[in-house]
C-alpha cells in the first residue's frame, strides 16, 4: 500500500486531507430517511473524552499481525504509523517508532444530507451540543486536552470525491463546535480521511453506512 500524503484543505480550520493512492475508509453520508441514529450515550461520551491518551513503549520484537474484523480495522501503510481502530473499545492505536499511543474516541451519531456537509436533522445538532458540553467540562480540569475531528467515508464513490467530502464534514463539525458552542480552536483539529479506514470495504449498503462516520478522537 503506498504512503499517505498530507495535503492542507483550504477551509476555515485548515482541515487536513489525508490522501492515499490506494485504500478505503468511512464518513457520515446518509440519504434522508434511510437510517435511524442511536442517541449519544452520555456515560460513554463522558468516559471516552475524559480519558487521556495512553503512551506505551513497545519492544522491538516482531509485532503480531492483527486481522481486520467487525470490531477491529488495521491499516498498515508504508512510511506511515500503523493505525488500529478498535470499535469495541472505542480506541485508535497508533504505533510508530517503538511507541504505541492509545487514543480514546467517540463516533458522532450525526447525519448529513447525502453528498453534502449539511447536517440532516435536529438530533445531529443535539449530539454536537452534548459533545461540546463534555469537551468544555474536561477543559476546565485539563486545559491542555486536544481533540481531533476525523471525517470518514465508505468506499462508495471516487477517492477524490470522498477525500473532499470527508474533509468538508470534519470542517462542518469543527465549525459548529467552535462557532456555536465556544470550543477554543486550540482544543480542536480536523482531518478528512476519505475512504482510507473502512470496516466494510466490500460491504453492502447497510454496512457501508457504518463507514460513513465522524469521530472525535482525544489526541492529548
Amino acid at each position: 500500500m503506498s504512503a499517505l500524503c498530507l495535503v492542507q484543505f483550504s477551509l476555515h480550520a485548515q482541515v487536513t486531507v489525508v490522501a492515499p493512492t490506494a485504500a478505503p475508509a468511512g464518513t457520515v453520508v446518509v440519504a434522508p430517511g434511510t437510517v435511524l441514529v442511536r442517541p449519544l450515550d452520555s456515560t460513554v461520551l463522558q468516559r471516552q473524552l475524559s480519558t487521556a491518551p495512553k503512551v506505551v513503549i513497545v519492544t522491538q520484537a516482531p509485532q503480531p499481525v492483527v486481522q481486520t474484523t467487525k470490531t477491529t480495522t488495521v491499516v498498515e501503510t508504508a512510511g506511515q504509523p500503523r493505525r488500529v481502530y478498535n470499535s469495541e473499545r472505542n480506541v485508535v492505536i497508533v504505533e510508530d517508532q517503538g511507541q504505541s499511543r492509545e487514543l480514546p474516541y467517540v463516533t458522532l451519531p450525526v447525519l448529513f444530507v447525502k453528498g453534502t456537509a449539511q447536517l440532516l436533522d435536529v438530533e445531529s445538532k443535539v449530539a454536537l451540543q452534548q459533545v461540546a458540553d463534555v469537551i468544555l467540562a474536561v477543559s476546565k480540569t485539563e486545559p491542555g486536552s486536544v481533540y481531533d475531528i476525523e471525517g470518514h467515508t465508505s468506499t462508495d464513490g471516487t477517492n477524490e470525491d470522498n477525500m473532499e467530502l470527508s474533509a468538508a464534514r470534519a470542517q462542518r463539525v469543527y465549525d459548529v463546535l467552535t462557532q456555536s458552542y465556544g470550543i477554543p480552536a486550540t482544543s480542536l483539529s480536523a482531518h478528512g480521511y476519505g475512504e482510507i479506514f473502512p470496516m466494510y470495504p466490500q460491504g453492502n449498503e447497510e454496512e457501508m453506512q457504518q463507514d460513513r462516520r465522524v469521530l472525535v478522537v482525544r489526541t492529548k
